[in-house]
């Protein structure tokens, strides 16, 4: 059985709260190499006719931004990705080969400068932030979800970057409400895409 991340964690979530007093139709964000989107509309995840159903990632936000490891131009998960918020950091590309010395860091690493008072490494969460909460609009926008679940290792920093994300979400959608979408932070620690895996063999 084959499943991509942002499925199985929104896999993962389905079953998890299975039975339970839980939303029936939510999106769940996993942001981490990639930029992972998976949908569940009255209780069933949402493949799609050719299982490509959720790929927001590779939505533009801008079709003159940063390429993507899918070859397009500016999609939403060249903003945000792990890689995406390095590079920020560094103020050049780390899809370059020539900087290996500097791939060695991580979004943990990131974070923990930023907690440190590096005001660089704020500013680069800070900037992913708001690339996340602006993609997440278009998000509500078409699928008008009843919560949304965001996992990866950015969210270590959530008390960090909520107020920017929340902002900017307010900002693309197109009724108060929407913009007070519940989100709910899903902590590594819960392994949702192993959790996943075991749901889609189970």
């Amino acid at each position: 059985h084959i499943e991509n991340s942002g499925k199985a964690c929104a896999l993962a979530q389905l079953w998890a709260t299975r039975g339970a007093q839980a939303p029936s139709n939510f999106v769940y964000l996993t942001v981490s190499d990639g930029l992972g989107v998976g949908i569940v509309m009255g209780g069933e995840l949402v493949r799609g006719q050719h299982n490509i159903a959720g790929e927001f990632g590779h939505v533009p936000l801008n079709i003159d931004g940063p390429r993507c490891g899918c070859g397009a131009t500016g999609c939403w998960e060249a903003y945000v990705s792990n890689l995406a918020t390095l590079s920020r950091y560094f103020g050049r590309d780390l899809r370059d080969r020539n900087t290996h010395d500097v791939i060695a860091m991580t979004i943990d690493d990131l974070i923990a400068r930023a907690r440190g008072g590096d005001a660089k490494a704020l500013a680069a969460l800070l900037s992913t932030a708001r690339y996340l909460g602006l993609g997440l609009g278009s998000v509500v926008n078409a699928i008008d979800p009843a919560h949304v679940y965001i996992g990866g290792e950015i969210t270590a920093a959530w008390d960090l970057i909520e107020a920017t994300v929340r902002s900017a979400l307010a900002e693309r959608v197109l009724t108060r409400p929407a913009g007070a979408t519940p989100i709910t932070i899903v902590p590594p620690e819960q392994y949702p895409r192993l959790r996943g895996a075991a749901a889609l063999v189970a």
